[in-house]
């Protein structure tokens, strides 16, 4: 038996231990060999991090040493740098392009990710996250699907709820980092969480205080009731939702049981907004046996923050305001 009357399956496996450079040249060989490298992206290099950055950049300088220039007549370009994190080294490469165009950065970026197999980490700083650039990250089959964490930063993300969900179930989720973005908050709610079944880390800091409606205990029911709990949950600059002490609580008592890992819990549910709040579920609460509790006040929340071997909890209540007679002088 020849090497090409080998069945696909047995030629996909050896293709899949050759190096890149043995996989380039069996494609040269037949239409058979270069039809099964290009149909399952066989003999690209796996990347351990893929980072596309954007920023707006002037061309031309306006100081060089003590000579001060006037302003620049060119109009300031988008810079969009790739970096790629291998086993053997960090390759960078980048692009200036005109602001109003966005489909010639997504072309720059659909190239880049053409020559790669992504394994780890996919991070974005500074895009913008719409339709466009929804289909060109899913338009290759299985591309993500060893993507585990996701990162975001500065990025306006224009994106469904039903859009995002496809997105991050054609990924292994373990780590979500939502950082200084501008989102609908409906990205953010119970039916995008409960489909991510291997989420470790969340992460969530709007650019702007958001009031995650869809974001209830129906959330912290499903982690609690799961054999698994993310060890870091993480709502800050301003968060809100309508996550309430009773659902935290049935939190804290799943994370209480013996795990089978020791790594420490540190959980941060922003602002809690739920009218149906009581003081007896949160002194309940206040009263866990083994639990420090620390409650501070101003004059807009009220800080709980509780802690625990292995466990740090925070979280703010609207603070009462009460309303004093007014006396007549």
């Amino acid at each position: 038996m020849t090497l090409n009357d080998m069945p696909d399956d047995i030629l996909i496996r050896l293709l899949n231990t050759a190096s890149p450079t043995d996989v380039s040249r069996t494609r040269r060989l037949n239409k058979r060999f270069n039809q099964l490298i290009n149909t399952f992206n066989l003999g690209k290099p796996h990347v351990k991090e893929f980072c596309v950055e954007s920023r707006i950049a002037n061309t031309c300088p306006t100081k060089i040493g003590r000579l001060r220039l006037g302003p620049s007549s060119t109009a300031p370009k988008r810079r969009i740098v790739v970096t790629m994190t291998r086993d053997r080294g960090v390759k960078r490469t980048e692009r200036l392009e005109d602001p109003s165009c966005s489909s010639s950065a997504n072309k720059f970026v659909q190239e880049n990710l053409r020559s790669v197999e992504l394994d780890e980490k996919l991070s974005f700083d500074g895009l913008t996250i719409d339709d466009a650039f929804y289909k060109m990250l899913t338009m290759k089959k299985d591309g993500l699907r060893h993507v585990t964490t996701l990162s975001l930063s500065l990025c306006h993300i224009r994106l469904s709820w039903t859009q995002f969900t496809d997105l991050l179930a054609r990924m292994t989720v373990k780590h979500l980092y939502i950082d200084f973005c501008t989102f609908d908050p409906s990205l953010i709610s119970d039916k995008v969480l409960m489909s991510l079944p291997h989420l470790e880390t969340l992460q969530i800091q709007s650019r702007y205080p958001c009031f995650l409606n869809e974001l209830t205990d129906q959330t912290l029911i499903n982690w609690a009731t799961n054999s698994k709990v993310p060890r870091t949950i993480q709502l800050r600059n301003g968060c809100a939702s309508r996550i309430t002490v009773e659902g935290i609580k049935m939190m804290i008592m799943r994370s209480l049981q013996p795990q089978p890992t020791s790594s420490k819990i540190d959980w941060d549910f922003g602002l809690l907004l739920d009218p149906a709040q009581s003081e007896a579920s949160l002194l309940s609460l206040l009263l866990c046996p083994g639990i420090e509790s620390k409650v501070t006040d101003d004059f807009r929340s009220r800080r709980i923050t509780m802690s625990r071997q292995n466990l740090a909890l925070q979280f703010s209540l609207p603070s009462p305001f009460p309303i004093e007679p007014i006396t007549a002088a």
